[in-house]
């Protein structure tokens, strides 16, 4: 599963606590802040919080810390949930193999007993590795082979003809 950033942050939380880290053995040599910060690419203001927080907790005050409110599931009913949405929506009893955050909110309830809203089951997909999806729109009688074969050879005559034209 790939790691996720803040939409306004360019690096993820695992990505910043890793920096922080390698900050924390130049905190021990008693190196400069400013070239500490020259090294890791932030201000040194932030390394001087950074070096405060290592003198208060050892690495423990470098470790990412968790934002915003704990999730409502505990990991082993998110891989459960991950699971069954995998399985696709017409097992799980929807008309149509797809999902969308309604069928999700429902179905999770139904499957954990918790109640999430719409717009927060998106946190929740998030997190389980999903994102948005546009299912593409295809003719049931589109024929690969007819169009690959259009293709090869009508195309390539067309695109002859055009240029011997000119």
């Amino acid at each position: 599963m790939k790691t996720h950033h803040h939409p306004n942050r360019a690096l993820s939380q695992k990505e910043m606590e890793a920096r922080r880290l390698q900050a924390a053995p130049y905190f021990k040599k008693q190196w400069s802040e400013r070239v500490i910060g020259r090294m890791c690419g932030v201000s040194s203001v932030a390394i001087h919080q950074w070096k405060v927080a290592w003198k208060a907790k050892g690495l423990n005050g470098l470790r990412a810390g968790y934002y915003g409110p704990p999730s409502k599931l505990p990991p082993h009913k998110e891989k459960t949930v991950r699971k069954k949405i995998l399985e696709g929506a017409e097992i799980h009893g929807f008309s149509g193999d797809f999902w969308t955050l309604n069928r999700i909110t429902k179905a999770v309830k139904s499957w954990t007993g918790v109640l999430y809203q719409d717009r927060s089951v998106w946190h929740l997909l998030r997190r389980l590795g999903f994102s948005c999806q546009k299912p593409l729109k295809r003719a049931v009688e589109r024929d690969e082979e007819a169009i690959r074969t259009w293709k090869q050879k009508t195309w390539l005559l067309i695109k002859k003809g055009g240029s011997e034209m000119a």
